[in-house]
């Protein structure tokens, strides 16, 4: 990739799930910088992440999806492109992530390019297909990027947030499949009470960031305009 392209993985009590992800991303020649974000994790993700060479930076309490990848945005010294990925993904390969960069690198219009599963497996599949304004995994423009408000409020509902905000302002998204791949359930990392408990707060989370989303961004968007940026995230000249 010609272009500088860096990666973006939060995580939160990861450690037995995350090395295809970080291994798979090291291995590569995709990315310029790589950045793992432990949001207070109390288990092993950060020693996990401190074996494979990445920027690990760290929370010393939960704070969230959305604080984790702002955190990681502010590490991040003007890339063209970020890719956020989940860390608990499996069947991962770079073809994957080649194909969810490409479209950023060759499609300069597009804000934001999302991946969604197919052939994997089926509850994780209609999961993406029925609820996909929560997928994870994301390249982010330089288009986009710039006229991005704080997400650090915004836990799980940080992709609601990015969907939102891109629909808002005409942003050009485009999605491509990623075929074989998926991901641990919640039920399958805490067990079935607990898992189910969390996927509810998820899901609370996300709600609750597309109700208050106005009254969060407005004042950010009323600043991009005082500031003379267009809605596509350039200067009126």
């Amino acid at each position: 990739m010609s272009r500088r392209v860096s990666l973006v993985v939060p995580a939160f009590n990861e450690a037995p799930r995350m090395d295809l992800v970080l291994q798979c991303a090291t291995e590569s020649d995709l990315f310029s910088r790589i950045v793992v974000v432990d949001d207070g994790s109390t288990d092993g993700t950060a020693a996990l992440a401190g074996e494979y060479p990445v920027q690990l930076l760290q929370h010393d309490r939960n704070l969230g999806k959305g604080a984790a990848l702002q955190t990681g945005l502010h590490a991040l010294h003007d890339p063209d492109v970020v890719v956020f990925l989940d860390a608990d993904l499996t069947g991962l390969t770079p073809g994957h992530l080649e194909l969810l960069i490409e479209p950023a690198i060759a499609e300069p219009k597009l804000g934001m390019i999302t991946a969604r599963f197919i052939e994997g497996r089926w509850i994780v599949d209609a999961q993406q297909r029925w609820f996909a304004i929560l997928n994870g995994q994301r390249a982010l423009t330089r288009r986009f990027l710039r006229i991005l408000p704080d997400m650090s409020w915004s836990r799980f509902g940080v992709e609601v947030l990015m969907t939102r905000l891109a629909r808002e302002l005409d942003i050009p998204v485009k999605s491509v499949l990623w075929s074989g791949i998926s991901h641990y359930t919640k039920e399958e990392k805490y067990g079935v009470l607990r898992g189910f408990g969390a996927r509810l707060s998820m899901y609370w989370e996300c709600l609750l960031a597309y109700g208050v989303y106005a009254p969060r961004v407005a004042g950010h968007l009323k600043a991009l305009e005082d500031a003379g940026i267009t809605k596509d995230g350039t200067l009126q000249r």
